[in-house]
């Protein structure tokens, strides 16, 4: 089971009368104790990618889930519990 996943996931900047489509629907699933790396060339979207899985920044398009639920659909205070909950939990991981 996925702990965390996208589906469609999309990111367009306006820059002045030009759209800029940073992340173009993006659907993947990271397994729980797996490594994943993002690589790509400067400007392919890849922080853009990493800042909306971790809820930093808002997708345009798509959707994020951690633990089958929409992060999106949380409030601000929710995000930062959930946030909380996963940084224990992998620490948790990591005392094995």
């Amino acid at each position: 089971m996925a702990i965390l996943s996208c589906e469609a996931l999309s990111k367009t900047y306006a820059s002045g009368e030009t759209a800029v489509h940073a992340v173009q629907e993006i659907s993947l699933a990271f397994e729980q104790g797996s490594f994943t790396a993002i690589t790509g060339p400067s400007g392919s979207g890849k922080s853009t990618l990493l800042h909306m899985l971790g809820a930093l920044e808002y997708p345009t398009g798509g959707k994020v889930f951690f633990q089958n639920a929409d992060l999106f659909a949380y409030n601000d205070n929710q995000l930062s519990v959930s946030y909380t909950h996963l940084r224990a939990h992998e620490t948790l991981s990591d005392l094995g």
